[in-house]
Parts: structure tokens; C-alpha cells; sequence
């Protein structure tokens, strides 16, 4: 299976195994001689027969196929057999030898013959002979391997010891020490066989020959040397016993230091084979171990279920065309070897292929660890790096809390941790050095100080620069060397249609020596040769005439241009060749590729180029997509560019001098076409911002002052969205320092940037700056429009809110009583920012304590949102949400209980059940049951819960780990407060109360003072009622299920701590 089908081990097991299973699981003839005294087979040899044609078909050849059809090989197999006539061992060969007759056996006949195990089988026939099982005579075929390696490399001296760099012998377990058999049968069936076979004295001989051999670490014999005595080659069934005394075996320290030095000895090997054995045995260990861990957990009762995928963020498809450079090979051999390093750069020229190495190592590292998570950042610039945490934070189930801010640092102690498992990070394109060293005005420190450092995780750079790789490999560094001709006659045959172009073997030499062997230049050639119908001849013709002024105009800035001392630059001269035809065949593609040229060259956006008709917006971007200029992805709604495409763009640009014209179109469509902020396009507007801060850069102090303030505010929230407080305050200020000095401090543009600057202060809690600047508008806003005007009223709900934010809750519950009565006058009460104002005021009402009246507003914004939403809206089943839980707070458990289980209908069916929002109103509910004294219904609903947050957040999700803490400190109080809780549904209300009023802090009263505040019934909630009576009802929305007592507070309010 392995050396003639080629097969892969886990392969050979699996097949080896059903294969044990079909032959051994019924006997033919209970006893091994018929009546006559003549030894017949105990189990069907058609049967067997079979079963190894089955093997073999499925590993794609045929049954009939000859053992040596005389094709070469990667490994020389033989198999041995005995002749029943002679006893003499025969090699059937899937190679030829010097001098020695070639048996013409087919795959099948030889399994059948090296497995004709005398009493078990038939004798196999081969020609005009018989066969039985090898074993009568080589069943350890040590000998025969020696002699067959001596008639081949010595066959004279027969000197072959010296010869040798490495021998392996694998056995099959020592068997049991049985005392000679006096009944004849069993003497016969059993003790004879043994005498014949005798595997183990063959071991003893060899190994005495071979004992400098032994001492100098170049003979090896494995063999398990425990557990497997009464284990027989029938005994299909006992595979556990097998595994266990196996790996038993191979993890006793002893074994560990042999299997060392084996695998050491074999890597070393000299000009026989470049297979990497080191890495090939740790990946077949690393599947061995993950089999064994998925049979643990589904053959537990963990209640965590099937564990969450390993983190996957690759933004590339694999290149199906990738040419191996034996690069790869390396790589993995540095990170996944024993002697791995943590970090590894791979060097190399521009488009000489090192993201595509990259890309491939991912995509092998995935098929041979599935259980390691492999993230991908591109280096462009700070913000592209930055866009490229989000995802992975994701993936990793990272709680960022309060803390969006320092992404890196929460990924960084993340995959720090042991519990992060295998992970690999690849950071391409690491080309500025001083991204990744600290600048005097940096306070955030440099890059590498975010660099993970985990026993189980590696990190690879790809970089132009020496400087960057020594800076973060230090002496790991692997250096891409130039491609010889045959592999980039391989790269442009997997790049061209019509291979029959490649017959030119003088054109092809050509072209390939213009291109100095780059791959990137090459593909670009091959685009252009298959779009074009042009022969190689014609494309070197081509490339000749292109002036040399040009193309050293588009190599400027290259940084590799060293490179091409006495020859054209390969990519500028592909580049202007098609770029040319490009422009006769399609204007827009070639305006396309302008306005992609003052971008980013990664994740473009297609929306943000400048709009046509769709089937032609599609026609040039597949024309360029023909000629490799871009790579379309995400569906058709991303593109990159290579970087040196990029770059020769910019220069033909900045040669005709258009350059400038071009940057002030991307400025414009930024300001026009930048995604909505929200969070359904979060992932357009992120992919956006690192191309708006660039243009932004390039366009500085020359554009109209509204296009660029447009750009600068959509940036500004975009970062505030995401909770990057201080690139916000950075952007405002900007907003405010231009609007200011251009238009004056009263207008639209300064007004919008003191309220997005007085946000930013306030998330960093700049609390004072953030009141006066929210004032500032407010007088501003007041003096322009008078203080009935939305302007003003919208400035003092700014103003609300952030006295809210700040926790000033007295002030804040003021100013949104003062403001909800204009919004319900001039907006009505289902406006959207009519209820959000009202949503503000319940939660007021609820932190500062008065729930009553918290409970009452609740009631009317519920009915608001029901009439004007629906009653499936998200909106309104966060007020059912929020209100539940008030009524939890008050003990309302029943009314808790029924909002509750109606929001968790409706979430089922509008998100359905496996989702974070239902998973959370389903704990809830299960809260509610416990509350009530239903233990045993609410701990099954919250082991439901824990099952599935598991599956959708991952288990070492920080709201897993919480609902699962809940849950064991249900099932096994470990207080006293918690078994009081359990079994006392009194207690339980009563601590309630008193958890509750201790919420409310005096801040006037150092120590610890509290209160508990006594409802208010605030005439405001009679107004907003009168309002709701007034709404003309929906007939779409259906009433709603549930009946909304509006009753006094059943909690006992005498109750103090």
C-alpha cells in the first residue's frame, strides 16, 4: 500500500483495517485439516481476494496492473513470498534489478502471495508456480532487505555496512514465550509455525552483525515490546489493545530518544530523496493526536458538545497554479520541527512569489493541522493592520468589553495564553522598519512589542527588506532565491491556455531571460499572451520595442531596481506592454486602474469606483483581471493589486502628469460613495477607512475644504464606531482646526466636529473637556437657530447624553424631561429619535432607583415600538428585554417570566435558536424559573444554554464561562448565601431587594452610605400617555400576547441592608 499504491499512512490504516474486518470476521473451516489428514484454509480466500482488488481500486490503478510496470518510483517496495515447492523466499519487486528475472505478477497477485498464510489461505499461483506466505522463512525480512541492498549497490565487495546512512526495521510486537506443543493439531497449526517464522531470533542475528551500527545511531528496530502476546493476526477486533500498547510503547522516554535520533539521521541523508522525514513523522503524530482526541471527546459526556473550528482568516483563495520551490518545505521544517523557531522571515525581491509561499504554507498548514487557527494581516500601513485585528479578535471569541481600543494587546494576551492552542500568524508585506520600531513620539510602543510568544504558536514575515528580517527573525531568516528556467518554464506553462505556444523552446528561453525568471512578470506575460492570441516570438518582439526612457520612468521607487543594473525592469516593461492594449480595447478599465492607483493596493471596495452601468463596470474589471493587473475576491466585491503593479501605475501617472488629478477623484468618491456606518456594513466601512486616510495623506492642504471634511468625518466615526477613541479625537480636531480657519467657528462643518470631538473626549473620560465642548455647541446652536430649533434640542441631547455617560444622572435625567416634550410635539412619539430619548430616560429612572417609574415608561415605549416596529422588531424586543429584567428587579417574576418567554419565541423565529441573542433571553428565562423555586426546569434550560453558547461562542467565551459558573454554583451551592438561594425562595427576594439598594450610592456620602429611592410617579410618563393615545394605531402590528399589569411595587421597600 505504502511503496506500490503510494498510498498515505492513515490511508494504509484505515484500508488496512476494514480490510482485516471483511477477511477474518467469519471462518470457513472451524478446524485446519479435513478428514483426510490435508490442511485446508480456515478463512475464504476469495474473500481476501476481493477485498485487496477494493484497496487497490480505490487508490486508483487496477488490479491487473503489473507489481513492476517499469515506471520510476519515489520509494523501491518488495514484497516477500515463499515457493511451495522449492521453500525458497522470492522478492516480487515493483522495480527491476541487474541479472535477475522479473516475475510477472500483478499488485493483486502479489498481496495475495505475501498473505497466503499456510492454514489460513490458498496458495496464490503465479505463472506456473505456487506461493504461500512469506513468513516461512522472511517474516522478519531484515535479510532479505540487506542481501537485495548488497546484489544492487555492492554486489562484488559485498561490503555493505559503510554503504549505509540509515536502516529501519519496524516489527510487529514480540510474541508470547509458549512451551512446544504436545497435541499434534496444535503442534502442527501453532508450535511449527512459530519454529519457522521465528521473527525475533532473525532480529538477534542481524543486530549482532550490525552492532556498530546499533551504537552509532544508524540501525534502527521498533517493536513493541508489551500487550501485544496474545494478540493474533486474526484478531481483527482487539485494534484498541493494539493502539494502546503501541503508543504505550512509543511514549516511554527510552523510545522518545531513538525515535529522535532516527528521525535526525534520516533528515540528514545525502542526495537520496528531499523528502523532509522530520516533518512528514511530526505531522502523521500530529493526526495520530488529534484522532485520538476527537474519539475522547465524542466518547464523553461533556456537555460542552463539539468544541468551536479553529480561527481561519486567509483573505486569498489557493493558487491552484502555485509552482513548489521547495521554499515551503523549509519553512515548515523551521516552525514545526523540534528545533523550531518562534519567528521566521522569508526574503525576497518584489514579485519574486513570497506571498504566494506564504499562501501556500497556510493552506498546508490547515490540511495537516486542522486544529490550528491561522490568521493572515497584510503590512501595508498601520490602519490596514489594524482593519486585519478586528476579524481575528472575533474568530478568537476575544471579549473586548471596554477595551476595543488596544486590540493588539488583548490578541497578543490571548494567544499568549496555553488555552489558545496551535496558532499561526503571517504578517505579509513587513516592509517599513519603522512600523516596527518605536519613534520617540510614539506612546503606544512599537509593533513588535504586540507580538504573541506561545510554546505552541509561530509567527512568519515576508519582507523585501534585510533590515526588517534581521530586525524581528534575527537569524531565521530563509532567503527566496531566483527561479532557474525549468521552474519558470513550469510557472508560464501553468499560466498559459495554449501550452502548444511552449514547442518555441528558443522563444520561450527568450522571453523568460527578459523576464529575469520573475514569477510576477511571468503570469503578467502569460495575461497578455492568452487575452491576446499573441505568440511568444511576437510578446518578446513586443517587449524589445518598448523604449527604454519609459520603462525607467516606471521602474522609479521599485527598490529593487538594483536588481535590473543591465537589464530592463521586467514588470514596468509587462506592465506598459498591456497597460497599452488595455487603453485601445477599454477606457474604463484603464480609468479603473487609475483610481486604484491612489488607493491602497489591497481590499478594494468595486462601490467605491466611479460608477457605470453595471455590465460594463464588470466587463473592465474582468479585463483586467485577464491581464493578472488585479485580483478579484469576496465574491466580485473586493480587488488587490500587486504592489509593484500599483507603483508602475502611479509612476505612468505621475510621467504624464495626471497624477494629481486622479487623487482629487478618489478624495471625491470617498466623500460620496463611503459605506454607511452601521453595524450590517461594518465590514465595508472598515476595508474603506485604510484607503480614505491614505488618499487624505497624498491630498493634504490642496483640495476643496467640504470634499475633504466629508472624508475626514466618515473616517472620525468610522474609528469611534470601533471604539478607537483617540484616532477619532485626532480626526475631529482636525474637522474643527480646517472648518474653523476656512469657514469661521459657526458653521455646519465646526459644529459636527465639536460634537464628534466632545464623544471622544467622553469614551476616554475627558469628562469636563467633553461637558464644555457639548455646551460650546449648545450656545452655538441656540445663538444660530434660536433654542426652539431641532438644532438646539438636538444639542441639548448631546448634552443629555453625556451627562448620562458621565454618570451624573441628576443632571441628565433633567435635560432629557426638558427636551422629550419638543420631540413629542414636532417628531411625534414613534420617531425613532423620540423613542431613544425615552429609552434614556427609563434607564435613568432605573440606576437611579425608581423603578416604578422606570416600570411605567417602559409600558408606553413598549406600546410605541410595537405600533410603529412591529412586534418582531429588534427594537422592540430589546424594550421587552430591558423591562423583563425590571421586573425581575421588583419581583415581578411572573410579568418577567411572561415577557421573557415571548421574546424568546419571537427570537427563535427571527434569529433561531443558535444565535448569541436568544442563548441570552433564554438564561434569562431560565433565572426566572430559579427565582421562582423551579430548580430542576431552570438547570436544564441553562445547561441548553451552556451547550449552545459553547457551540456559537466558543467555550473559553467570557458569557460561556459566566452562564456556565451560574450554572455548577446552581447545581452545588458553595455559600451559604447560594444554598439559601436554592432552596429558600424567600431568602432569595429578600437579597434581591438588598442587592438591589445597594446599587445606589450616595456620591455626596464618602464610605458607604446608600438609600433606596421611593417612586416618584413623574407627571413626564402622563404626558408621554397621552402622547401614545393620540398615535394612530397599525394595523399591521398585532397587539402583543402578553397583559402588562401597571400596579404598585410588590417589593417590601422597609427592607435596608
Amino acid at each position: 500500500m505504502l511503496g506500490r499504491l503510494e498510498m498515505g499512512v492513515d490511508e494504509c490504516i484505515l484500508a488496512y483495517t476494514e480490510l482485516m474486518e471483511s477477511v477474518f470476521s467469519e471462518k470457513l473451516n472451524k478446524v485446519p485439516v479435513d478428514w483426510s489428514g490435508k490442511i485446508v484454509s480456515q478463512f475464504d480466500s476469495k474473500r481476501l481476494k476481493k477485498a485487496i482488488e477494493n484497496v487497490i481500486t480505490r487508490a486508483g490503478l487496477s488490479p491487473a496492473d503489473l507489481m513492476n510496470d517499469g515506471k520510476p518510483r519515489r520509494s523501491k517496495t518488495f514484497v516477500c513470498t515463499t515457493s511451495k515447492d522449492t521453500f525458497q523466499v522470492t522478492r516480487l519487486r515493483s522495480y527491476s534489478v541487474p541479472n535477475e528475472m522479473v516475475l510477472p505478477a500483478t499488485i493483486c497477485e502479489a498481496a495475495l502471495a505475501t498473505s497466503a498464510a499456510t492454514r489460513f489461505f490458498d496458495s496464490v499461483s503465479i505463472g506456473n508456480q505456487l506461493f504461500v506466505d512469506g513468513a516461512f522463512g522472511a517474516n522478519n525480512p531484515i535479510e532479505e532487505v540487506e542481501e537485495e541492498a548488497a546484489d544492487i549497490w555492492c554486489t562484488t565487495s559485498r561490503a555493505l555496512r559503510p554503504l549505509v546512512k540509515c536502516l529501519v526495521s519496524v516489527g510487529t510486537g514480540n510474541p508470547a514465550q509458549l512451551p512446544m506443543n504436545d497435541n499434534v493439531l496444535k503442534f502442527l497449526s501453532k508450535t511449527l509455525v512459530r519454529m519457522a517464522t521465528k521473527p525475533e531470533s532473525t532480529e538477534r542475528r542481524f543486530m549482532a552483525r550490525w552492532s556498530n551500527e546499533v551504537k552509532g545511531k544508524r540501525y534502527f528496530r521498533f517493536n513493541v515490546e508489551q500487550g501485544l502476546q496474545q494478540v493474533h493476526m486474526t484478531d481483527f477486533e482487539k485494534q484498541s489493545v493494539i493502539e494502546s500498547a503501541t503508543y504505550a510503547y512509543l511514549h516511554h522516554s527510552s523510545q522518545k530518544v531513538r525515535i529522535r535520533d532516527c528521525i535526525l539521521n534520516l533528515s540528514e541523508k545525502q542526495g537520496k530523496t528531499s523528502i523532509d522525514f522530520e516533518t512528514y513523522i511530526r505531522e502523521h503524530e500530529a493526526r495520530v493526536t488529534r484522532h485520538r482526541i476527537l474519539q475522547t471527546i465524542q466518547s464523553s459526556d461533556n456537555p460542552f458538545g463539539s468544541k468551536t473550528p479553529p480561527g481561519w482568516f486567509v483573505p486569498f483563495e489557493r493558487n491552484p497554479r502555485y509552482v513548489d520551490r521547495e521554499i515551503v518545505g523549509k519553512v515548515k521544517r523551521r516552525l514545526f520541527s523540534d528545533n523550531r523557531a518562534e519567528i521566521i522571515a522569508i526574503v525576497g525581491l518584489g514579485g519574486i512569489g513570497k506571498t504566494q509561499i506564504a499562501l501556500e504554507l497556510a493552506y498546508q498548514t490547515r490540511e495537516i493541522y486542522p486544529d490550528c487557527a491561522i490568521f493572515w494581516l497584510p503590512v501595508v500601513d498601520m490602519e490596514s493592520l489594524h482593519q486585519a485585528y478586528q476579524p481575528m479578535a472575533e474568530q478568537l471569541g476575544i471579549d473586548l468589553g471596554d477595551r476595543k481600543e488596544d486590540l493588539k494587546s488583548l490578541v497578543k494576551d490571548h494567544l499568549s495564553k496555553p488555552s489558545a492552542g496551535r496558532w499561526l500568524l503571517i504578517f505579509d508585506n513587513a516592509d517599513e522598519i519603522d512600523m516596527w520600531t518605536e519613534s520617540k513620539s510614539s506612546k503606544s510602543g512599537s509593533l513588535k512589542d504586540y507580538l504573541p510568544t506561545s510554546d505552541q504558536g509561530v509567527i512568519l514575515f515576508t519582507t523585501r527588506s534585510n533590515k526588517v528580517a534581521q530586525y524581528l527573525a534575527t537569524t531565521n531568516i530563509i532567503r527566496i532565491p531566483e527561479m532557474d528556467e525549468q521552474k519558470a518554464t513550469h510557472v508560464l506553462q501553468n499560466s498559459l491556455v495554449d501550452k502548444e505556444v511552449l514547442h518555441d523552446t528558443e522563444s520561450t528561453r527568450k522571453l523568460l531571460s527578459r523576464l529575469t525568471f520573475l514569477p510576477l512578470a511571468i503570469v503578467q506575460a502569460a495575461s497578455f499572451i492568452n487575452e491576446n492570441g499573441t505568440t511568444l516570438a511576437g510578446y518578446v518582439e513586443l517587449l524589445d520595442g518598448q523604449e527604454q526612457s519609459a520603462i525607467d520612468l516606471l521602474s522609479e521607487d521599485f527598490e529593487d531596481k538594483g536588481r535590473y543594473r543591465s537589464i530592463r525592469n521586467p514588470v514596468a516593461t509587462t506592465w506598459l506592454t498591456s497597460f497599452e492594449q488595455i487603453q485601445k480595447q477599454n477606457g474604463l478599465a484603464a480609468d479603473y486602474l487609475c483610481f486604484m492607483a491612489c488607493m491602497q493596493e489591497k481590499d478594494i471596495l468595486v462601490s467605491l469606483l466611479p460608477p457605470d452601468p453595471t455590465i460594463n463596470q464588470r466587463k473592465a474589471i474582468g479585463l483586467l483581471s485577464s491581464y493578472s493587473f488585479i485580483r478579484v475576491r469576496n465574491e466580485d466585491s473586493r480587488l488587490d493589486m500587486h504592489r509593484l503593479v500599483h507603483l508602475a501605475t502611479r509612476n505612468w501617472l505621475q510621467s504624464i502628469g495626471s497624477l494629481r488629478q486622479w487623487q482629487l477623484q478618489a478624495l471625491s468618491g470617498l466623500a460620496t460613495r463611503f459605506p454607511r456606518i452601521d453595524i450590517a456594513h461594518r465590514s465595508q466601512w472598515r476595508a474603506t477607512v485604510p484607503h480614505a486616510l491614505r488618499v487624505l495623506n497624498l491630498t493634504a492642504g490642496e483640495v476643496p475644504v467640504p470634499t475633504r471634511l466629508q472624508v475626514l468625518l466618515n473616517v472620525a466615526e468610522s474609528q469611534m464606531f470601533d471604539w478607537r477613541f483617540k484616532e477619532a479625537e485626532l480626526l475631529y480636531s482636525e474637522i474643527v482646526k480646517v472648518s474653523e480657519a476656512m469657514l469661521g467657528l459657526e458653521n455646519i462643518w465646526s459644529v459636527r466636529g465639536l460634537i464628534g470631538l466632545a464623544k471622544s473626549y467622553l469614551w476616554q473620560r475627558k469628562i469636563k473637556q467633553a461637558i464644555a465642548l457639548c455646551e460650546e455647541v449648545l450656545e452655538i446652536q441656540t445663538r444660530l437657530h434660536g433654542s426652539s430649533s431641532f438644532a438646539a434640542n438636538q444639542a441639548l441631547v448631546d448634552l443629555s447624553d453625556t451627562y448620562h455617560t458621565a454618570g451624573d444622572l441628576k443632571k441628565s435625567q433633567a435635560l432629557y424631561k426638558k427636551v422629550i416634550p419638543y420631540f413629542l410635539e414636532t417628531m411625534g412619539p414613534g420617531c425613532d429619535a423620540t423613542m431613544n430619548l425615552i429609552t434614556r430616560l427609563v434607564m435613568s429612572y432605573h440606576y437611579n432607583g425608581h423603578l416604578s417609574d422606570a416600570t411605567e415608561l417602559s409600558v408606553q415605549l413598549l406600546h410605541i415600538t410595537r405600533r410603529t416596529s412591529g412586534p418582531e422588531h429588534p427594537g422592540t424586543l430589546t424594550v421587552m428585554n430591558g423591562m423583563a429584567i425590571i421586573y425581575m428587579q421588583r419581583w415581578r417574576l411572573k410579568e418577567a417570566e411572561a415577557l421573557f418567554t415571548e421574546e424568546l419565541e419571537i427570537e427563535k423565529r427571527i434569529y433561531g435558536l443558535e444565535h448569541p441573542i436568544t442563548i441570552a433571553t433564554m438564561a434569562l428565562l431560565a433565572t426566572t424559573w430559579k427565582e421562582q423555586g423551579r430548580r430542576k426546569a431552570a438547570i436544564a434550560l441553562m445547561t441548553e444554554c451552556v451547550s449552545l453558547s459553547g457551540q456559537v461562542n466558543g467555550f473559553d467565551h467570557a458569557s460561556t464561562q459566566t452562564t456556565y459558573s451560574k450554572l455548577e454554583e446552581w447545581k452545588n451551592p458553595k455559600t451559604l448565601r447560594g444554598f439559601l438561594h436554592n432552596y429558600h425562595p424567600q431568602f432569595r427576594r429578600a437579597d434581591m431587594i438588598i442587592q438591589r439598594n445597594l446599587r445606589f450610592e450616595s456620591p455626596k456620602v464618602k464610605g458607604h452610605g446608600f438609600w433606596y429611592i421611593q417612586p416618584r410617579n413623574d407627571p413626564l410618563i402622563r404626558e408621554i400617555q397621552e402622547a401614545v393615545k393620540t398615535m394612530s394605531l397599525d394595523r399591521r402590528v398585532p397587539s402583543g400576547k402578553i397583559t402588562v399589569v401597571e400596579g404598585q411595587d410588590t417589593e417590601h421597600n422597609h427592607m435596608m441592608p
